[in-house]
């Protein structure tokens, strides 16, 4: 009797632990609040979503790109181990169809110049390393189509979702600023949502990821108050989140903001175990209102710190030169309104920039640089080239412009701040910043530089990478990626 009633306490007792063990169990799966492997997680919702839309929150920065790529990089790794069926899958991009055909053709062949050529020179570095990773990319589904230990067969697509771009469609976005905005607030995501849409509905077994910039991704009736030129009572209005969570269901779009949290924010917040990783977070559950969680589904926070983009009209090059003497021409002959004033702006300082000369009609920039044997390294090795940036800097304190342009050319961090650099110092800064700012020159000639621009890249660039041995082949991506490493501090 006394053992039979032994048993029987020692029995009740494990049970009440078995249930209280799993009462915590599900509840600490009920009540997570964060996901530490953002990308598997998001991966696995394909399971019963159609769409998941991932936020471009710096457009031409490295950071969002490669946020894309490690989800790509995800999902094939997935779809490979057996751990998700999604077999057809599409990459929608905020791009016109021109511009998905150059980068088709890209991802087949590797011919850069197409792809370079057709927005040159507003295109940036990173975005070249992104066409890169997605070539990277291409060729793993590729390899994994061929694997005869693999039974399926991977149908990865990409789509454009824009009606059109200004170097395509000139006609149709010959805008004054105010027409601009209106057509921003108007037109602009219900005419994407229509062709994604019909892209969608055609292929009725493909999924798709969604990258767009933040605001598109919001999913309220919210002000789209642009500049504030156009009143707020003309300004509320859909972005392309909503049309789509109207056609497909509310519950079959996820979509994923992404940001950042300081240290103090997490580590006074629930999230404070977590804050040396990316994190996913549902939008119930961000206690920052400086985020706007309600125009979200969820966020993931990134822990990276964002390295500056670097544009290809700062490189020292004969074809950019070419390029922007060409935008000037296809401007000023096909374009007017405020897009093309700015595009025209552009393209005008960066021959500013690489020239030092200061011309205010087309025939002169062409007069010049038929007559000017132009060398790009000369150029920034000139103490001319030195005095101008000296002058542009102190001459200017206030001016944000330059600042983001001499961070964008190789300098610190410290150039954006409101305190300026001690003339004293400048000695020593330039001879600092001289050798980024010819290596970032060097990187982009690889990219848009003439045969013999490229020789001499490659010969400055072997010098420059710590660990370079003769004979080793880099490609512009990798030295951009080492750059990022050495004097951005980061991993990616």
């Amino acid at each position: 009797m006394k053992i039979t009633y032994l048993f029987s306490n020692i029995l009740m007792r494990v049970t009440f632990l078995l249930i209280i063990s799993t009462s915590s169990i599900y509840c600490g799966v009920k009540n997570q609040k964060y996901y530490t492997h953002p990308n598997a997680y998001i991966i696995d919702q394909f399971a019963n979503k159609k769409i998941i839309m991932l936020a471009d929150f710096s457009h031409g920065y490295a950071l969002p790109y490669k946020s894309l790529i490690w989800l790509m990089n995800e999902w094939t790794d997935k779809v490979k181990s057996g751990q998700s069926k999604i077999y057809n899958l599409s990459l929608v991009l905020e791009a016109d169809t021109q511009e998905i055909s150059n980068l088709k053709k890209f991802l087949l062949n590797g011919d850069y110049e197409p792809l370079i050529k057709f927005w040159l020179p507003y295109n940036t570095m990173e975005w070249l390393e992104f066409c890169a990773d997605l070539k990277s990319l291409a060729a793993k589904i590729k390899k994994i189509n061929e694997d005869k230990s693999f039974h399926h067969k991977i149908n990865f697509d990409l789509f454009g979702g824009e009606a059109f771009n200004v170097f395509d469609s000139p006609k149709k976005y010959q805008f004054s600023k105010i027409e601009g905005i209106k057509y921003f607030i108007n037109l602009r995501d219900s005419l994407t949502s229509h062709n994604i849409i019909a892209y969608l509905d055609k292929n009725k077994n493909r999924k798709a990821i969604i990258f767009y910039g933040g605001s598109h991704l919001i999913k309220n009736y919210v002000h789209k108050n642009v500049g504030n030129i156009v009143p707020d009572s003309e300004t509320k209005g859909y972005y392309l989140a909503h049309y789509l969570k109207k056609r497909f269901g509310r519950d079959s779009v996820l979509i994923i903001s992404q940001g950042f949290a300081s240290k103090q924010m997490l580590e006074n917040s629930q999230f404070a175990s977590a804050m040396d990783s990316d994190i996913f977070i549902y939008s119930d559950d961000i206690p920052w209102n400086r985020m706007q969680p309600q125009n979200y589904d969820g966020f993931i926070i990134r822990n990276e710190n964002i390295a500056q983009s670097h544009n290809l009209r700062n490189i020292f090059s004969i074809n950019i030169i070419k390029a922007d003497i060409e935008r000037l021409q296809y401007i000023q002959n096909n374009l007017t309104g405020a897009l093309a004033e700015k595009y025209y702006n552009e393209a005008n300082e960066s021959l500013e920039l690489l020239s030092g000369q200061n011309f205010n009609k087309i025939i002169k920039w062409e007069s010049w640089f038929t007559n000017a044997n132009y060398d790009g390294m000369e150029r920034l090795n000139s103490k001319e080239f030195e005095k101008e940036i000296f002058d542009r800097y102190y001459n200017n304190p206030s001016d944000s412009k330059t600042k983001i342009l001499l961070r964008e050319l190789g300098f610190g961090p410290a150039i954006m701040g409101t305190q300026l650099l001690p003339k004293s110092d400048w000695e020593k800064v330039w001879k600092d910043v001289l050798p980024k700012i010819k290596y970032l020159d060097a990187v982009g000639l690889l990219w848009v530089g003439t045969p013999k621009e490229k020789i001499e890249a490659s010969k400055y660039l072997s010098t420059m990478v710590h660990g370079f041995k003769g004979g080793q082949k880099f490609e512009p991506q990798d030295y951009l990626k080492l750059y990022r490493k050495f004097y951005d501090s980061v991993n990616y």
